[in-house]
């Protein structure tokens, strides 16, 4: 498996607050709808307080930016190579953006501030939950469902 060129944190660790396992950091059908049934989770959630920089992990193009007050709130998606294949890093509940959709990124670039928007509100600590909600795709359109998404876990070098 190829990591990716550069982590997206500093420091990768897998949240823990808020959840009820580490495995809820993970992804996929690792969290519970109200009603116990199984519910997906697209992608990782990585420990940070607020304001923490945000890396683009390969060099890639800026592909969506989303200013959004529910859900995964202020989002960037990049469009890059990762052995060979197309893959869409997504990074979620962020409190800043400082790229432009369209512009060209080298890995290592900072691309945005961690913060707690959308379903993340609220969280801006550590102990709280604060997050950045890390996720593959692997085609531009994926779903709220796994379909679409890749487990970007093994890509990233933890902690």
């Amino acid at each position: 498996m190829t990591k990716f060129t550069h982590n997206p944190l500093l420091n990768c660790t897998l949240r823990t607050a808020g959840l009820a396992s580490v495995n809820g950091a993970k992804f996929g059908l690792v969290r519970k709808k109200p009603d116990g049934t199984p519910r997906a989770h697209q992608g990782i959630d990585l420990a940070c307080a607020t304001g923490y920089r945000v890396y683009a992990v390969e060099d890639g193009v800026v592909v969506d930016v989303v200013k959004a007050n529910s859900g995964f709130g202020w989002v960037v998606t990049l469009a890059c190579n990762v052995g060979g294949k197309p893959v869409y890093p997504f990074y979620a509940h962020l409190s800043e953006i400082r790229v432009k959709s369209g512009q060209a990124v080298k890995a290592g670039d900072v691309i945005g501030l961690t913060g707690d928007t959308g379903n993340a509100a609220g969280m801006d600590t550590v102990a709280e939950g604060s997050h950045l909600h890390f996720g593959l795709k692997s085609r531009l359109s994926a779903g709220m469902g796994l379909s679409g998404w890749l487990d970007p876990l093994p890509y990233v070098t933890l902690k």
